[in-house]
């Protein structure tokens, strides 16, 4: 499995199973709530509940018509006047609260009396006037909503009868909220069902909305974790093939930021050390060639050498008129032999220089005695009283110093003179030749310190390479640039001898 996948399956379980497990656990919380709630007994209490007002009701509206009919037969023979106790009396056994006389004035009724039972106190009682009419031409039953259930009749007066309970307000509205409550119970049984499957449904739903986001959000995350990894191993790869120019873009999270920074740095450093071994290869190579010719032509010039010094002692024996002539030839013959000897001394010094032996030296000095070896050479020196000390060998030192010297004199126009500038810059010394040359060959300018590779006509291409190499025995480095106003720079630098306070500037900006 790869880590991509592994990724989004860890990310889909962190984000899954706590969102199913608290789904669960609700559902599971709903369901016991609804089945605590919604239960058979609770219906059954609810339709007995009904059940029983309806019949408390209905019984006390007959009692309350039957009392309302049996006083109005009888209401004509009662005696005008105070009511004699036994009337009230008879209305206490019968069970009623009062006993109202209403009488017609117009087109209202109009209460005229009104009787309770021994021992209750009543200050007035409803008026139940407005509500008469209503009950005479229906089942003859008042519900008022001021508090009173009553019966109606009319006497043979054509007075009209009330007989009745007190009850409170808001008691038909109950009596009408129990039956509503039942019916809505009812209902309720059919919507629980299908709620449950609407609920479940919606539940999954979220499930799987919650599924699909959660699959995009882990997609994208891993996506974006592994994929700076799976670039790193491309990278790998392609440097395992021998690719060490290869780089990534660091990206994602601070660790893999740092893990793609540290595989650049650790590349740049291997293609570097890879050009720094392919060069020292190519220099063994190189020296190994130098050694080979050096050797080569010292088992040639030898002979010759020799030949031309017994021609040279023989030649007195040449007619006079042909003397000059082989005097002459004998002389070319021994500049070449001595250039060709020069020029193996120095595939012999590239193929191994000596090992320098270090002394403490005064750097303007080196350069004055390097000039002097320079005969004829419009140089121009400066300072011209002490220089900066270094460590070095004086011998190589001078050797490399007149190389360069030799290199800007013949690039430089007999009449345009070669500064030589000694200074110091930082912990290091300087070495500045400035000449009015024609500069740098582009295609040169990388190569110029490679080994066999010249400007000039005649030469070995080595005076450079040895130049750099002397640099490097002492810690210091050769460059060569072109200067803005025409002409070409070489600086030679190497660190100050210990003690040496940094303070000598003199000539450090000469013919920039």
């Amino acid at each position: 499995m790869t880590l991509r996948a592994r990724l989004i399956l860890a990310l889909l379980v962190v984000a899954l199973v706590p969102t199913l497990v608290f789904t669960a656990f609700t559902l599971d919380q709903l369901n016991r709530a609804i089945d605590r709630w919604y239960r058979p007994g609770v219906e059954r209490a609810l339709g007995s509940a009904l059940e029983v007002t309806k019949a408390a009701v209905t019984r006390l509206e007959a009692t309350a018509a039957m009392g309302a009919n049996d006083w109005a037969r009888t209401w004509d023979s009662l005696p005008a006047g105070p009511r004699p106790d036994q009337v009230r009396a008879s209305l206490r056994a019968a069970g009623l609260d009062f006993i109202q006389i209403y009488r017609r004035s117009g087109e209202r009724w109009m209460r005229v009396e009104q009787i309770v039972p021994q021992g209750v106190i009543v200050a007035q009682g409803a008026e139940l006037g407005d509500e008469i009419a209503g009950a005479l031409e229906s089942d003859r039953i008042i519900r008022s909503a001021r508090g009173a259930l009553g019966g109606v009749a009319l006497t043979g007066r054509g007075e009209a009868v009330v007989a009745g309970f007190w009850v409170p307000p808001d008691f038909f509205s109950q009596t009408e909220s129990v039956g509503r409550g039942m019916t809505y119970y009812r209902q309720l049984a059919v919507t629980v069902d299908v709620q449950r499957r609407v609920l479940g449904l919606v539940v999954a739903g979220v499930c799987l909305g919650l599924v699909a986001l959660a699959v995009v959000l882990a997609t994208g995350l891993a996506r974006e974790m592994s994929r700076p990894i799976s670039e790193l191993s491309g990278a790998i790869e392609r440097v395992a093939a021998g690719d060490l120019s290869t780089r990534v873009t660091p990206r994602g999270a601070f660790e893999l930021r740092s893990l793609g920074a540290s595989f650049n740095a650790m590349t740049g450093r291997l293609e570097s050390a890879r050009e720094a071994l392919q060069q020292a290869e190519r220099e063994a190579a190189w020296r190994d060639v130098a050694r080979k010719l050096a050797h080569e032509f010292k088992n040639i010039l030898t002979p010759m050498q020799l030949s031309l010094q017994l021609l040279e002692c023989q030649v007195e024996a040449v007619p006079e008129a042909e003397r000059a002539e082989a005097e002459k030839s004998l002389e070319a013959l021994m500049r070449e032999v001595e250039g060709l000897k020069h020029l193996s001394e120095q595939f012999s010094q590239y193929a191994r220089l000596p090992e320098p032996r270090f002394e403490r030296l005064d750097l303007a000095e080196v350069v004055r005695a390097a000039a002097g070896f320079v005969p004829g050479a419009n140089l121009r020196l400066s300072p011209s009283g002490e220089g900066p000390l270094v460590r070095g060998d004086r011998l190589l030192l001078s050797r490399a110093i007149h190389n360069l010297l030799l290199n800007a004199c013949e690039a430089s126009p007999p009449d345009r003179p070669v500064e030589v500038c000694t200074s110091v810059a930082g912990r290091e010394a300087r070495v500045e030749i400035l000449d009015r040359g024609p500069g740098l060959p582009e295609a040169l300018r990388q190569r110029l310190f490679e080994p066999y590779v010249s400007t000039k006509k005649r030469g070995s291409g080595l005076g450079l390479s040895l130049v750099r190499d002397i640099a490097r025995q002492h810690g210091g480095q050769a460059t060569l640039e072109d200067r803005p106003d025409g002409g070409a720079r070489a600086r030679f630098s190497l660190p100050l001898a210990a003690g040496e306070r940094a303070t000598l500037t003199s000539g450090s900006g000469a013919g920039a």
